[in-house]
């Protein structure tokens, strides 16, 4: 089995799509591909065998092969080559080597009358041989650093003055923990009317008593 051939016949083969048999074309390709070499040359199996891979008759897959040998995609390799193989003639097989230097989307060249191909990766992407990469690469892109989104990672300045260092409740004013700053007071006079920021544990603030 040439998994390189096999991914020529899934990814590349220029088996025309406009044809009602283009399916059947494929699948007895692809049993082709299941013995040729890495090179996709010397496959021979049995006509009988490429009937159980591709669940088509007989007939159906030798009109196929004949479409395939006219379309340029196999050509009959070296009968040597399969006969030091199969030694009786009688039970000697075809073999065909498949193109698979020909891919899909190939550029002809009007110069000088050769076609030129863009070679194409196992998954099916084709490059230009001296270029650039016209394919994008899969995946997101980079994310940005988000670092300094954290509160802690800013800089002290960009912090909101209440999270700076404020002393303790001192436990002598009316605050308790959790209270806000503002109830840092310290009563003056018996009917709770006056009061003053606790020295104590009250950061500096303007307004006086109040």
């Amino acid at each position: 089995m040439s998994i390189e051939a096999v991914s020529w016949v899934l990814n590349s083969a220029p088996i025309p799509r406009d044809r009602r048999d283009a399916s059947s074309l494929t699948v007895v390709l692809l049993g082709l591909a299941n013995h040729a070499d890495p090179a996709g040359r010397n496959a021979f199996p049995a006509v009988s065998t490429l009937t159980r891979y591709t669940r088509l008759s007989e007939r159906s897959v030798q009109y196929a092969l004949r479409a395939l040998e006219e379309l340029d995609l196999i050509r009959p390799s070296d009968p040597t080559i399969v006969a030091a193989y199969v030694k009786r003639s009688d039970r000697r097989p075809r073999g065909w080597d498949l193109a698979v230097h020909r891919c899909e989307g190939a550029v002809d060249n009007p110069a000088d009358g050769v076609q030129s191909l863009r070679p194409v990766d196992l998954h099916g992407v084709q490059n230009q041989r001296h270029g650039v990469q016209t394919a994008t690469s899969r995946g997101a892109e980079l994310a940005p650093e988000t670092s300094l989104n954290r509160p802690k990672n800013r800089p002290s300045r960009e912090r909101a003055p209440e999270a700076r260092s404020l002393p303790a409740e001192c436990g002598e004013c009316d605050a308790r923990p959790g209270d806000p700053i503002s109830a840092r007071l310290i009563w003056t006079d018996e009917d709770r009317t006056q009061s003053v920021p606790c020295p104590r544990c009250a950061p500096a603030r303007s307004g006086g008593a109040r």
